[in-house]
């Protein structure tokens, strides 16, 4: 279930007037806003260059990050580890499962004490009923 306050939906406005993107989602995470664009908007949310992206930071005096939505949840797990590469990543029941190439890649998809899956979780549980699991 996705809930907005006043603050996010402002957020969402300020973005969508700035880059000409749809938003799905808009949330929090420690001192970043990331927003969840609908599928097909990740071109005009960066902006050439990345311009979208830095104007929105230096405007919200906050980092921003941007995540394409995807219905299918292997897909959507892809945009949201990217520019990490897993080896490969599979549905399995209600699983995904992520496949890493090597030990330093698992390490960064984990996060120290397990910060980066938890907070990849969360995303991810917002949108589809799955867990994840890491081989």
């Amino acid at each position: 279930m996705i809930t907005l306050n006043q603050e996010i939906i402002g957020f969402i406005n300020i973005f969508e007037n700035i880059t000409g993107a749809s938003v799905k989602d808009c949330f929090l995470e420690d001192e970043k806003i990331i927003f969840v664009v609908n599928p097909g908007s990740m071109g005009l949310a960066i902006g050439k260059g990345g311009k979208n992206i830095n104007h929105m930071s230096s405007l919200l005096k906050k980092p921003v990050n941007v995540i394409e939505f995807n219905q299918d949840p292997v897909q959507f797990l892809r945009n949201l580890l990217y520019p990490i590469k897993p080896k490969e990543i599979k549905l399995v029941d209600a699983t995904l499962v992520i496949v890493a190439a090597d030990v330093k890649e698992k390490g960064r998809i984990y996060g120290r004490e397990r910060s980066n899956l938890k907070r990849i979780q969360d995303i991810i549980s917002k949108y589809f009923p799955v867990t994840l699991k890491l081989e």
